[in-house]
């Protein structure tokens, strides 16, 4: 944004004054969701204003990431070494530590329209000042907040042709003397909202406001081009200092159980090759990514998993839209979330079919009138990947650093507004978002999902809020939009709750984030639910049947109560086999064990603290009740005496040799709990 080039400033304190000068001590602060938040300014800035109450500061953001808390003494013991090592370079987000803490002082507010899930739930102020907005919403939901000033972290070029001529082939960065027109900066995991932001801000400049644009550069950042590169003159101020970088907040890898590789494993069967996927974060698109690889590289023993759980049988719509088949004319990728399973599905040869911005040859490419360009016909030479941001594990983030040029440049990471809609013009007009889109899966998770087909991923019937509606709905109506195009909603049948299980299938909920007239396709662990076009009576049926049958009979009755199901309907014999104890039968059988793995793509975690996960996660299961923890520590008192096994496990715990009562009673419970679980998966 200026003529000169940036402001070039080595101190976070620097960078903080510089931004004051230009716009004043009444500052609106838009940071980018999840990992892209510049955390050496942005702690800077709420230091700043801890300490000077004429500092008015409002951030506006999303996703402000948070290290998780221990919430008993023996989750704390686990999780301290294991957090140090993940996280103990990277700094802390200190407004978000405040802002749970219920701390913010008087002059600070923090206003987010997605939460890390869960993280402010019972934070009241952070409850008010929620801003409720789609995620194509958010720009201008932002720019309504009075936006003054816009930081980031980025990626710093370090191809050599990126810096003048002039430029020493030692330069580190901005700080040591790159400077001029040729240098360029990466907006990599987060372009999602300020590609759209810039020219509104510059227009908002050129009106006579004052607004700054801030860069931290960060070389942990990887380098993404296409959308993503943007010219250093884009900032009024670069905070560049290589001395004081850090490594990238993580995301590390969670266990996927068997329920959730059932539901991976119904939702791969559901993909066109061809076609296009969407899916977000957690276990549940780890399980998609996991068989949908299986199908392409293993698809013998994919069928005949396929063949097990009686597809064409069962689940006709998987025939109907999907297929059985490797990719063999590949996938691509169109996300507002870049997850981590995106990698493995290009480094595995599914997500290779190429999409163009030249939308005669993307049409002439889907009907077969034109093979694949070999050279640059179009404006651009195609690519596999449309993401909006990225989020994973230090691996992800090291599989993103090694990409060569070419595979670099075959993942565009660009606005939102591209990726989740259809109708914006600037990056793509609807006519070439249609052709790039054809056969599209848009795949999310739920929480809940009530018999009238709406869906419930973000918050709770009192009106807190536990997340945000994201994309969410961005993509399930463009699942309704789209030629041949299905929105498939994911989500476990149960959850445990205060000791107790619970059904997600509900017969009605007083919240909603997708509302029952988008209801297309609903999967859990007992099978996939067909909805789209079908009358009340067949949705119902259709969703009771993939319900756990503990919970069946009183959703029938609920459903028969109002009218929406015939009064003689009852239960069929199948559905009563959808049980915990027939999945685990599944499951017991070596060959399916050996297919799907707790953790498929690798873990941060060491060998032992797996093994202490799953006694940690048996202990925690018996003892969330009063009568459990009663039951399982006089079984612990009785049994879980010192076993020297367990020595290497007991010293990783700081439990060898325990001190006062209450350690040495964390120390039987664990012995117990390692002797309850010596074998068995997590």
């Amino acid at each position: 944004m200026t003529a000169n080039g940036p402001m070039q400033v080595s101190g976070s304190d620097e960078a903080v004054q510089a931004v004051i000068d230009r716009v004043g001590h009444d500052i609106v602060l838009g940071l980018p969701l999840g990992v892209g938040k510049p955390l050496r300014f942005t702690n800077a800035l709420y230091r700043r204003a801890c300490k000077d109450a004429g500092l008015k500061l409002h951030i506006v953001t999303g996703l402000s990431l948070q290290i998780p808390q221990s919430s008993s003494a023996m989750e704390r013991r686990f999780l301290e070494p294991f957090l140090e090592r993940l996280y103990g370079k990277v700094p802390e987000l200190e407004y978000a530590r405040d802002a749970a803490a219920g701390k913010l002082p008087d002059n600070v507010k923090v206003s987010e329209f997605f939460f890390q899930a869960g993280s402010f739930l019972d934070q009241s102020q952070q409850q008010r000042d929620y801003v409720c907005s789609n995620y194509t919403h958010a720009v201008r939901d932002l720019m309504a907040q009075g936006l003054n000033v816009i930081a980031q972290m980025v990626a710093p070029d370090s191809s050599s042709d990126s810096a003048p001529d002039s430029a020493p082939d030692s330069s580190p960065g901005l700080a040591s003397g790159r400077t001029g027109e040729k240098q360029m900066f990466s907006l990599s995991s987060n372009p999602d909202l300020t590609l759209d932001l810039i020219p509104l801000l510059q227009q908002r400049q050129a009106n006579g406001v004052p607004v700054a644009l801030v860069a931290e550069s960060n070389a942990a950042l990887p380098y993404m081009g296409n959308h993503a590169a943007v010219a250093a003159q884009t900032f009024d101020v670069v905070l560049d200092s290589p001395s004081t970088e850090y490594p990238l907040f993580s995301v590390p890898q969670s266990a996927v159980s068997a329920q959730d590789h059932l539901i991976g494993f119904y939702a791969s069967t559901l993909l066109r090759d061809g076609g296009t996927l969407q899916v977000g974060i957690g276990s549940l698109g780890t399980a998609l990514v996991h068989s949908t690889i299986l199908r392409h590289q293993q698809n013998q023993q994919w069928r005949g998993f396929y063949d097990q759980l009686e597809m064409d049988q069962r689940f006709p719509v998987a025939r109907q839209c999907g297929g059985t088949g490797p990719f063999t004319q590949g996938l691509y990728g169109c996300s507002e979330m870049m997850m981590e399973g995106f990698i493995h599905l290009i480094e595995t040869g599914v997500l290779t079919r190429k999409v163009y911005d030249d939308v005669a040859l993307q049409e002439a490419l889907n009907n077969g009138s034109e093979k694949p360009p070999t050279d640059n016909r179009s404006a651009s030479g195609g690519v596999v990947m449309h993401g909006g941001f990225f989020l994973g594990s230090q691996a992800f983030y090291e599989k993103l650093h090694k990409l060569t040029p070419k595979q670099r440049d075959q993942i565009c990471m660009t606005s939102v507004n591209f990726t989740n809609d259809l109708f914006d013009h600037r990056f793509g007009n609807q006519r070439l978002k249609v052709a790039q889109r054809i056969h599209s899966r848009f795949i999310n998770s739920a929480m809940m999902h009530t018999l009238s087909g709406a869906a419930i991923s973000d918050g709770l019937e009192d009106g807190r809020v536990l997340s945000g509606v994201g994309g969410q709905y961005n993509f399930v109506a463009m699942a309704h939009e789209l030629p041949d195009a299905r929105s498939i909603v994911t989500l476990r049948s149960t959850r445990e709750k205060n000791g107790k299980t619970r059904s997600n299938i509900v017969f009605s909920y007083a919240h909603c984030t997708l509302p029952r007239h988008l209801r297309d396709i609903v999967i859990t662990e007992y099978g996939i639910a067909d909805l789209r076009g079908q009358p009340d009576e067949e949705v119902y049926r259709r969703l009771i049947a993939i319900a756990d049958a503990r919970f069946q009979p009183k959703l029938l009755a609920q459903a028969k109560q109002a009218g929406k199901i015939e009064a003689d309907f009852e239960i069929p014999s199948q559905w009563q086999q959808n049980t915990p104890d027939a999945i685990n039968k599944l499951f017991a059988q070596a060959d399916n064990r050996e297919l799907f793995p707790a953790f498929p793509f690798g873990h941060d975690f060491t060998d032992d603290e797996l093994v202490l996960a799953r006694a940690l996660k048996w202990l925690q299961a018996k003892t969330a009740t009063t009568t459990g923890t009663m039951l399982t520590t006089m079984r612990a008192l009785l049994k879980g005496g010192r076993a020297a096994r367990y020595d290497v496990l007991l010293t990783r715990m700081a439990l060898a040799s325990p001190e006062g009562l209450k350690a040495r009673l964390e120390r039987r419970l664990l012995v117990c709990a390692l002797g309850e679980t010596a074998t068995g998966v997590l």
